[in-house]
């Protein structure tokens, strides 16, 4: 049995484009908020009556309960690493990039993860480094020239997809 994901990040308090994707996209068997703002994952899960589960991002606003700043987890037999991104000073514009990813990618295999997810950037990438699977969803936010989310497929097998979807479409 596979199981569907949509992982979301940086809505910064635009929840237009993330509503949609939930409600016309889905259905979805879990949704993910990577940071900023985890205030929008609670507003989300209230309105719409579904769970969204999420981590700390770095520009957080007052009033949401602190839900750390990294989340481990399985789904369809895969196990997930997933943070904001900030604390490995990801930063697709620095020449420190690659060097960023391989050390989140570390950080999952530390954690016996074969997925890591990841926000921050506001840049969608797909990309395996050292056997694990980066996947970061760009950002949902109002300010973002391509407003986009990931829809992620596993299985007992593993990941059967990984696809950066346009929130506009």
């Amino acid at each position: 049995m596979s199981v569907r994901l949509l992982v979301m990040a940086d809505t910064h308090g635009y929840l237009d484009a993330a509503r949609r994707a939930i409600v016309e996209r889905g259905p979805w068997d879990h949704l993910l908020h990577l940071g900023d703002s985890v205030l929008d994952a609670v507003d989300l899960a209230a309105e719409l009556g579904v769970d969204v589960v999420a981590v700390r991002g770095n520009n957080e606003y007052e009033g949401a309960d602190d839900p750390g700043d990294v989340l481990t987890f399985e789904a369809g037999g895969v196990r997930f690493y997933a943070v904001h991104g900030h604390q490995v000073d990801l930063n697709p514009w620095d020449e420190g990039y690659e060097d960023a990813l391989k050390k989140l990618a570390a950080l999952a295999i530390d954690d016996q993860a074969s997925v890591a997810l990841f926000g921050h950037t506001h840049v969608a990438l797909v990309k395996e480094i050292d056997g694990v699977l980066l996947v970061n969803p760009g950002g949902l936010g109002l300010g973002d020239r391509k407003r986009t989310y990931a829809a992620v497929t596993v299985d007992d097998q593993g990941v059967v997809s990984a696809v950066i979807e346009d929130a506009d479409d």
